[in-house]
């Protein structure tokens, strides 16, 4: 779960901005109406979901995009070269270019609460810091700054969380996260921080394997029907068939998203429907039934996953 967000510095985004998932203390009667999207996590109201509202062009979607971005970075950057430049764009006005961009979430994974965050420019990693709460009490794994001095002593620290924790920083460049190098050395809470986001933070409905075709022709079917009788309710039933398992791991290019998910899923599911008026014509879901109807079905797999699984 996500207790806290908080970002700086990122494309339209120039001052911290925060989206914290801990419940204020309002009694009104919409707060009431609403108490069933509480749970509680150590004694504190967590809220389940919170929206993102506000005029055209007022950066909703760049604080998506900067998530997005940060998250991708923990469990990319141990892939990059001397050469790299991220890709992002910080705020171009009052000199907020030359400055460090900023990424602070906390979070619960397993059960015990993390503080994660790291600075940046477009050049390279500024700062970065681990900690957590292992029996309520706050405790450091590590922290970096590059700006402490010229050895690797210098700008790092650790507690007692990570076996040769030296080994790690050793490999580790300013274009790369420690946490990021840490999971790919085989560190435990390395491994365990990098599949949070990869895993358990979803930010995209792109990227079916095996286990999402056995999903979609199993043990969520029926409620995929049901959602696509919701949007369509000339639609009363709509059959499955496995053509085949799907061997590789696909996911969409991150800039252009030329693979959609019909693309992906075309070659090993075949999917009909019928309707009302006729219910013994088979359609073909992925070519006659609108686009509006199809992307429901396929956001509704991820939503899905997300609700039975406890993600993000």
């Amino acid at each position: 779960m996500v207790l806290e967000i908080r970002i700086s510095n990122f494309f339209s985004i120039k001052d911290e901005i925060v989206l914290d998932f801990r419940a204020a203390n309002i009694k009104s009667a919409n707060a009431r109406a609403l108490s069933n999207n509480l749970f509680d996590f150590n004694n504190t109201p967590i809220l389940k979901t919170i929206a993102i509202y506000g005029a055209n062009a007022s950066g909703k979607s760049n604080i998506i995009k900067a998530i997005r971005f940060c998250n991708a970075l923990v469990f990319e950057s141990h892939q990059h070269n001397e050469n790299t430049i991220y890709n992002f764009q910080p705020f171009k006005f009052n000199g907020y270019n030359s400055k460090p961009s900023t990424y602070f979430i906390r979070f619960v994974s397993k059960g015990i609460e993390y503080e994660y965050s790291y600075s940046l420019t477009r050049q390279k990693i500024i700062s970065e810091s681990l900690y957590f709460y292992p029996k309520g009490r706050i405790k450091e794994i590590f922290t970096r700054d590059e700006r402490l001095g010229k050895t690797k002593k210098e700008k790092y620290s650790f507690g007692d969380q990570i076996k040769r924790p030296f080994d790690v920083v050793e490999n580790t460049s300013e274009k790369t996260l420690y946490i990021s190098r840490a999971s790919q050395m085989d560190r435990e809470i390395g491994k365990e921080i990098f599949n949070y986001f990869h895993s358990q933070f979803i930010l995209d409905y792109v990227g079916f394997g095996a286990s999402a075709i056995e999903t979609l022709s199993n043990q969520n079917k029926q409620q995929l029907i049901d959602a696509i009788k919701i949007a369509d309710s000339d639609i009363v039933d709509v059959k499955i068939k496995v053509l085949k398992k799907a061997g590789k791991h696909y996911k969409a290019d991150a800039q252009t998203m030329t693979l959609t998910v019909e693309d992906v899923v075309q070659d090993y599911l075949q999917i009909r429907t019928f309707h009302k008026a006729s219910p013994s014509t088979a359609f073909d879901f992925l070519t006659e039934e609108s686009q509006g109807t199809i992307k429901l079905f396929f956001i509704m797999l991820t939503i899905l996953d997300v609700v039975k699984h406890n993600k993000v």
